[in-house]
């Protein structure tokens, strides 16, 4: 009985004010309730997966505040780590992240990348939709389990604060004979053996207004510049592949004289595909595995960097262990050659190995996405931050108003947050609220664009880039949902899409859906001048972003997909309450 109770007690309070006790954090499954009998001194949760042990929890503190990295340039730092501490635990464990800002005039948000809070979606790392925003000086808890394991990463919510160094692995992994493809590798250390790419910019972008001009100038592998990856001859090892950058910047990475086999994407296991080189969007995460079987030596793992990172590369060691990899560092790297199409995979090329066999009526939405100008007479611009509480006027945002190149909006609308957490305190729809299929009912540019759908049903998101506004690709992001990606594709002739084009093609039967073997991902390009068709099955609550991590830094891009669930009085008077001295827009942008 002591154990039981020991177990369902996870912990008392979510923030240092706490009042609810949140026992839902206890795993359900009683056959884990057993004694933890594996052999490791300090109880860390890094630790070899077993089975029948009862789950821990991993407790982490995160003080993240501005520093100088050993290069002189600025940054901001997690504990004066960029990257922040790497989080290694088993699936069940329950992980509790306390996050002191001190990043001064600024607030903060942790978004858990690719983890679906099944049950706690109030912990998603949103501010103004799961959450008040974490203001300077103060502090916020999150807690949550672990439940499905894979490669996964945290960042901050905003774009800026992730590319200045806020950001750090995640991985959770399980029992070794529970992984799908563990018979094609012999280890699997997500410690030694993971590459993790962000970018280095000249200066902080946090608080920058010139930050659309600030270009990174160097890719970097997990905050080193001499990565090195050691492996034992003859063996297969299984590695795991990060891009941690926010900007639209998809990198390329290969190994030399090495093949690598895909085993999964974005968390979630896919059909062993065999690459020469692979290519990792935004937000994306790849598990790979290479086998040490040629001439004992030393040789170059390559990454490239293109679209905002064109140019940039970086460079760690792939070591067969005992070689001398001095001769590497003085023959320096070789020039980059240019891969031809067949030797290249990405995540949408690949298919899922669990076939899908749910059959359901599907309700379609189509999501336009294009960067378009708003045009506005000079009166109309009064440069004041709009949110609910401010009497209905004719309005445009300033970074709106500012950008002569027009900003990325989706069925011709920016987003706009709302002045309070949507998840705790109802919808409270006002002026500023655009309900898709009814967008025209709004005249003004920005708003909160909401999709309500129903647990349970199967919804079909069309994102066609319609191209007429831009050349560019965009990467979006979905909160709290895996994706079946079920077709990607462009229009003949590198022409514009329109709604009406899109649906004749598909009219037509041009477009071919992947029904049964879809691959699914949290995070998908959509081409330029294309389309990418997800589905996703809301199956558990929440308030959900489908977000462009790509598409700039000013105004967010973006829909909020709303799944209805309760969340419980005690939780919400538990939660840190928003402040009222700032409107929404300040406290994000």
């Amino acid at each position: 009985m002591k154990l039981l109770v020991c177990c369902l007690i996870i912990f008392a309070h979510i923030n240092n004010n706490s009042k609810a006790s949140l026992d839902s954090f206890a795993p359900t499954n009683l056959n884990i309730l057993l004694e933890d009998t594996t052999r490791n001194s300090d109880k860390s949760c890094h630790r070899p997966c077993k089975f029948n042990v009862k789950p821990r929890r991993c407790h982490y503190t995160f003080k993240i505040e501005p520093t100088i990295q050993e290069d002189g340039r600025p940054a901001i730092a997690i504990n004066g780590l960029s990257p922040g501490p790497p989080i290694h635990v088993c699936v069940n464990d329950v992980i509790i992240v306390e996050v002191n800002n001190k990043i001064p005039d600024q607030d903060l948000a942790i978004h858990w990348h690719g983890v679906e809070h099944r049950g706690t979606p109030y912990m998603d790392g949103v501010p103004m939709i799961t959450q008040c925003p974490i203001v300077y000086g103060s502090t916020f808890k999150y807690a949550f389990i672990a439940s499905t394991t894979g490669t996964f990463f945290y960042h901050s919510d905003s774009v800026s604060q992730q590319s200045d160094g806020v950001y750090g692995a995640l991985i959770v992994n399980q029992p070794q004979p529970f992984e799908p493809h563990s018979s094609l590798y012999d280890f699997d250390r997500s410690n030694e053996h993971l590459l993790l790419v962000a970018a280095k910019f000249p200066e902080l972008l946090t608080g920058n207004l010139e930050v659309n001009n600030l270009r990174p100038t160097s890719l970097v592998i997990n905050g080193e510049d001499n990565v090195k990856l050691f492996m034992l001859p003859g063996y297969a090892y299984r590695l795991r592949m990060i891009n941690a950058l926010a900007l639209d910047c998809p990198i390329i990475t290969s190994i030399d004289q090495h093949r690598m086999t895909v085993i999964a994407a974005d968390g979630r296991t896919v059909k062993p595909t065999s690459a020469k080189k692979v290519k990792l969007y935004p937000g994306e995460r790849m598990d790979v595995v290479v086998r040490a079987s040629e001439d004992k030596g030393g040789y170059w793992i390559n990454i490239r960097g293109e679209g905002a990172c064109a140019g940039l590369h970086a460079h760690a060691m792939f070591l067969y262990s005992g070689y001398n990899y001095t001769s590497m560092l003085a023959a320096g790297q070789k020039e980059w050659k240019h891969e031809t199409a067949s030797s290249l995979i990405y995540g949408q090329m690949l298919e899922s190995n669990q076939e899908n066999k749910f059959q359901h009526t599907v309700k379609s939405v189509y999501l336009g996405i294009d960067r378009n100008t708003v045009k506005f007479q000079d009166t109309d611009n009064d440069f004041r931050y709009y949110f609910d509480s401010v009497p209905k006027k004719p309005f445009f945002p300033a970074p709106l108003s500012l950008r002569a190149t027009g900003v990325v909006q989706i069925n011709n609308k920016s987003f706009l947050y709302p002045s309070l957490p949507v998840l705790l305190y109802g919808s409270q729809e006002t002026d500023n609220w655009c309900i898709f299929g009814e967008e025209e009912k709004n005249d003004d540019p920005q708003c909160v664009l909401v999709l309500n759908t129903r647990k349970g049903e199967v919804v079909e998101l069309a994102l066609v880039n319609e191209g007429s506004g831009s050349n560019e690709s965009y990467t979006f992001h979905m909160h709290g949902y895996g994706m079946q990606v079920v077709a990607t594709g462009q229009s003949a002739n590198g022409t514009e899409l329109s709604k009406e084009k899109f649906q004749l093609l598909d009219k037509e039967g041009k477009i071919q859906r992947n029904l049964q073997w879809p691959v699914i991902k949290d995070t998908v390009t959509v081409p330029n001048k294309g389309y990418t068709i997800v589905r996703i099955r809301p199956n558990h609550g929440g308030s959900w972003l489908l977000e462009c991590r790509s598409c700039g830094l000013t105004l967010p891009t973006a829909i909020l997909i709303n799944v209805p669930i309760a969340i419980p009085k005690s939780v919400v008077g538990s939660l840190p309450k928003c402040g009222s001295y700032k409107p929404p827009d300040l406290l994000l942008n």
